[in-house]
């Protein structure tokens, strides 16, 4: 049994757009699983404003990198990673970048691949940048102003990352956009295009 484990933010978890979230089976990681087969165990460890490792002033238990050992250990051994954070990471009152996130996400990751107590062997990696932030509408609207162009710049940022550090990299911006709805969250043609991409860069490894 592989152990997949997807380690994100509302994107993962699920959220519709503008409130709510989705039936397991519409969920990527659950899709993902579904075209993995019964050999394989993905599990969502997505959590709704999750960030790389700052502490949301707002939100309790946000931060990254703060849970993410906690995570390996308890559904450990993992044998593949999957991180796709940074979205939050754009929100106004963190004043960061794209670049920043990045940063973020290389200090996840060499935290996935410190010793841990239980023997357990260090994860394939694959970082997945977050798709673009389009025109954010309705109850996010205040917290991303200013994310649209920030976004843009979360493929270059994160593949150096993902290169420099040896993992698998997938630039979620080439194969999907969020919904209009609220221009930050996936619809459900999105989720099914993340876990069929997913899906196509893990088959000959898993």
């Amino acid at each position: 049994m592989t152990t997949i484990l997807c380690y994100g933010d509302s994107l993962t978890w699920g959220s519709v757009p503008n409130g709510g979230r989705y039936p397991k089976h519409l969920r990527w990681p659950s899709q993902l699983n579904e075209r993995l087969g019964k050999h394989h165990q993905v599990i969502n460890l997505g959590l709704p404003g999750r960030t790389t490792l700052w502490n949301d002033p707002f939100l309790e238990g946000r931060n990254g990198l703060a849970y993410l050992q906690a995570a390996l250990e308890t559904f450990g051994p993992v044998d593949i990673l999957i991180i796709m954070l940074g979205t939050n990471d754009l929100k106004r009152h963190f004043n960061v970048g794209a670049y920043e996130a990045a940063k973020g996400i290389e200090k996840l990751i060499e935290k996935s691949k410190m010793p841990n107590t239980h023997g357990f062997p260090s994860p394939i990696l694959l970082i997945i940048a977050p798709p673009n932030i389009l025109s954010p509408n309705g109850a996010v609207a205040e917290s991303f102003d200013g994310a649209v162009e920030k976004s843009q710049h979360f493929h270059q940022y994160y593949q150096d990352v993902a290169v420099h550090n040896k993992c698998l990299f997938l630039n979620s911006a080439g194969i999907l956009q969020p919904s209009e709805i609220d221009g930050v969250h996936l619809d459900a043609q999105a989720n099914e295009q993340l876990a069929e991409a997913v899906f196509s860069l893990l088959k000959g490894k898993v």
